[in-house]
């Protein structure tokens, strides 16, 4: 069964009462944008965006219910296996579903022992290649190792995003050649895409940026995820990518 990572970037408006000049309450028209994930599973691709976006809009009935305009979205395949420390198991989406939601309501997630504060990139390169899990501890800062959860007995759910490659830097304007075709329509092209009226410090979130792959691993922190997601893709071309690691998102089946 094929599963999806989804991230959109929204827009959301709502009446709310606010205090007016006079302290009186009065109804104002609020708008703020942010993002929203969620793994959907079962489906093909459309199938699955289509469930992701009402999702998206879904809103709790009430007076002033949530407006939610959907400004930019980005996708990317699971692959089909548990990421663990033992190896990579076959993955029933609609067990591992209930599983990690169950996990995520009865789990508080600690940033400090799992490890979300760790600059993966840097700590887990491409390349890294640690023997096992004890010389890859050994192998890091004493600052890091020391604050992160090393019980074999303790593991948490991690999703791995595989991130695109950074645009290239654009080039500047006198560099052109003034024959340049279309390049009017290109920059119309571009902007559409970047979606210039979503919020700045939202568009240049790493959850926005597009992603090449994603995987589910099961690990007793961030650090150990990062690295069986190296020895995962190390023989792939996606080997080289930066990756960002985050907590399990909800999981959404398409019907």
């Amino acid at each position: 069964m094929n599963a999806y990572l989804f991230t959109a970037g929204l827009t959301q408006s709502q009446v709310r009462p606010t205090a007016g000049r006079s302290g009186q309450m009065v109804e104002t028209l609020q708008t703020w944008d942010g993002c929203a994930s969620a793994i959907i599973y079962g489906g093909d691709p459309e199938q699955a965006q289509k469930r992701f976006e009402a999702w998206c809009r879904q809103t709790p009935e009430g007076q002033n219910p949530v407006e939610t305009e959907i400004k930019k979205i980005v996708a990317a395949q699971l692959v089909d296996q548990l990421l663990t420390e033992t190896g990579g198991n076959p993955l029933d989406w609609l067990r591992i579903s209930q599983q990690v939601n169950d996990t995520l309501q009865t789990t508080p997630v600690d940033d400090f022992e799992q490890g979300y504060w760790v600059d993966i990139n840097q700590a887990v390169p491409p390349g890294k290649t640690s023997f096992d899990v004890e010389s890859l501890r050994r192998d890091l800062p004493e600052d890091i190792r020391s604050g992160l959860n090393w019980s074999p007995d303790k593991k948490f759910f991690f999703l791995v995003s595989v991130l695109s490659p950074r645009p290239s830097a654009a080039i500047p304007a006198d560099e052109w050649e003034s024959d340049t075709p279309n390049r009017d329509d290109a920059d119309d092209e571009n902007e559409n895409k970047e979606n210039p009226d979503l919020d700045g410090f939202v568009a240049t979130l790493p959850e926005m940026r597009d992603k090449e792959a994603a995987a589910l691993v099961e690990a007793r922190n961030s650090v150990v995820a990062a690295w069986l997601w190296r020895n995962y893709a190390a023989d792939t071309r996606l080997a080289p990518n930066e990756i960002q690691i985050t907590p399990c998102c909800s999981f959404i089946p398409v019907e």
